[in-house]
């Protein structure tokens, strides 16, 4: 008899169509890149998983990669730096700073060098080494990036905060190329080791008399696209001391902070502890600067022509960079 010639082509295709029909009856669906499980099936996985804590006043959320956005000199750092000291009460924070020397940071959290606060042990302040080389075959990114994993491991902190986004990238991090790997790393470090990252970032030269909007965030849109969170710190005309802070992004936490409920803060200095203290809540609209009677003629010059050529509310407030409350009062009164 002859023998039947069977030709078993096992291709990884095969294997893949295979593996897919048998996960299938475990409610997922394995496809290249993608886990594809049915929407209950996620929200009861989720359910086994703790639910993420307020780390910080609704602005910082625990696992979630966030960034504060604000002009130079603002006081980016000075916020930074009381957010990791509240947290290293109870939790360890790793705190890059790329931006002061050892003998400024003493500055800031001491009286004239003398008397100096005392940071719980739980607070890891790292610099950038004076000198240090690349191996071969690395580019600056890559090992900036492996380095930070040896500090996460070794120190076995869950919060990073880093000061800031300029120093994480040889090239320009503003063009969407570069953007979109350095935060793809960092969105994977944050997943493998279950972190939750505060990246400080500049804003583009802010107009004083307009609120500030997540287009302000300098360079690309990929930094907004790949974080979770997104807050600032506004200068007020009121007083050169005061601040305030308003949410631009949320995606977990509710939104409480935004242009009709600000947070202003004071800049002061606490026994050694340079810090911005809360002092009460207000509209973002009372700490911009106001315009002289003849800026406010062309304002409500332009907004009536912009209406008269067909411009809706929206497209009016785009344009003269104001809120669209304030086209309305000035369509109303004019």
């Amino acid at each position: 008899m002859r023998t039947p010639n069977f030709d078993f082509d096992i291709t990884a295709d095969v294997i893949q169509k295979h593996a897919q029909k048998i996960s299938t009856y475990n409610n997922s669906i394995e496809s290249g890149i993608f886990h594809c499980r049915t929407a209950n099936a996620c929200i009861n996985e989720a359910k086994l998983q703790p639910v993420p804590k307020d780390l910080y006043k609704n602005l910082l959320i625990e696992n979630e990669l966030t960034i504060l956005v604000a002009d130079t000199g603002v006081g980016k750092s000075i916020f930074a730096v009381q957010i990791a000291d509240f947290i290293s009460k109870t939790e360890k924070v790793l705190y890059l700073d790329l931006e002061l020397s050892d003998k400024q940071f003493q500055g800031r959290y001491s009286n004239d060098y003398q008397n100096e606060y005392i940071f719980n042990n739980n607070f890891y302040r790292c610099v950038l080494k004076r000198r240090y080389e690349i191996p071969n075959g690395k580019s600056y990114e890559e090992y900036f990036i492996h380095s930070l994993t040896q500090l996460i491991e070794n120190t076995g902190t869950k919060v990073v905060i880093i000061d800031n986004m300029t120093s994480l990238i040889s090239t320009d991090s503003d063009q969407a190329r570069s953007a979109k790997p350095l935060m793809d790393s960092l969105n994977n470090l944050k997943f493998n080791y279950n972190l939750t990252m505060l990246l400080l970032e500049h804003t583009k030269k802010v107009d004083p008399s307009r609120p500030i909007h997540l287009n302000d965030l300098q360079g690309s849109k990929m930094k907004a696209n790949f974080s979770d969170a997104i807050f600032t710190i506004g200068r007020s005309s009121k007083d050169k001391n005061l601040r305030y802070i308003k949410q631009l992004k949320t995606r977990s936490a509710e939104t409480k902070f935004d242009s009709e409920n600000v947070m202003v803060y004071e800049i002061i200095k606490d026994y050694s502890f340079l810090n911005l203290k809360l002092i009460e809540y207000g509209n973002e609209y009372e700490h911009l600067k106001q315009h002289s009677e003849n800026d406010k003629a062309s304002l409500i010059e332009r907004a009536k022509d912009l209406k008269e050529q067909g411009n809706t509310v929206r497209e009016i407030a785009d344009a003269l960079k104001i809120s669209k409350s304030k086209v309305d009062r000035i369509l109303k009164n004019n």
